[in-house]
């Protein structure tokens, strides 16, 4: 689902500050692309290689349990991957086993999301594990790389064959579908002062700017992670998005304030193929 919406993504501009537009709202444009439905006959258990699979909670407010955040920030991918690989999507080491809660701590919650989130958008959440009962999922908060617990029994569950990942090095985005690459896009990318967070993140929302020819263009999908370095911006939480620009001569250098920016026929294509809830890595 498209959200309208004037957008507080982090410093998205590039230093063109946003005219704020108003509280965003479900798009009348036609329907964007959705995982597949696990009534299709996918095991959540077993998925084909290279699919991931996605959590919709259906609720206004969604309990989290075991809510825990990286040690250190060395989870964060360092190494380049290979073109002809899909990103690793095994655990990192730095992070603690995934045990379901159990006895009090299934009965506590330690925190909770919004659903719809901020922007207006459904809340989806990338699962991490599966278990009959329980979801291991990437939680769209500070600090990045925040994982939780939520109840199977309260979501719909999809799963996307795409996968996504961002090598700062060659300013390119090479995506992937069935766990093979399908296409490589060039991207601009958070300048030294304002990096592109490193790390495993997901497409949270797909959002449709009031002004398709402005900074962020016509589309701009907000990721799961956040600035590592700006905290507030035009109202939001430095969110990092993936959209387009203004400004396709400078795609390809480093040039914004942390998000990822595509041409606006690439960020057009892209929302017309991807899912929310596709996995995102930076390196």
């Amino acid at each position: 689902m498209t959200v309208a919406a004037g957008l507080a993504l982090a410093g998205c501009g590039g230093g063109h500050s946003p005219v704020a537009g108003p509280k965003p709202s479900v798009s009348a444009s036609p329907t964007r692309p959705v995982a597949k439905p696990r009534a299709a006959g996918l095991d959540p258990a077993h998925l084909p290689a290279g699919w991931s699979l996605v959590a919709w909670p259906a609720a206004g407010t969604i309990p989290v349990f075991g809510q825990s955040a990286p040690v250190t920030n060395a989870d964060a991918p360092t190494s380049q991957p290979s073109t002809s690989e899909p990103p690793a999507r095994q655990p990192p080491a730095t992070q603690a086993p995934a045990v379901a809660p159990v006895g009090r701590s299934a009965e506590q919650p330690t925190s909770t999301l919004a659903n719809p989130n901020a922007e207006g958008a459904p809340l989806v959440l990338l699962v991490k594990h599966y278990q009959p009962d329980w979801l291991q999922v990437s939680l769209p908060v500070r600090p990045n790389g925040s994982t939780g617990w939520i109840r199977t029994k309260d979501t719909r569950l999809t799963a996307t064959p795409f996968a996504l990942t961002v090598d700062k090095t060659r300013h390119e985005l090479t995506v992937f579908k069935d766990g093979k690459p399908s296409g490589v896009y060039p991207v601009g990318i958070g300048t030294g002062t304002t990096p592109t967070p490193l790390g495993h993140f997901y497409l949270a929302e797909l959002l449709k700017p009031a002004n398709p020819a402005g900074p962020w263009g016509p589309y701009a999908f907000g990721l799961s992670g956040f600035s590592d370095v700006i905290t507030n911006f035009d109202g939001g939480n430095g969110i990092i998005g993936l959209h387009g620009t203004n400004q396709p001569d400078r795609v390809g250098t480093d040039v914004s304030m942390g998000c990822i920016r595509l041409r606006n026929s690439d960020i057009t294509a892209l929302a017309a193929l991807l899912p929310v809830g596709t996995p995102v890595t930076i390196t």
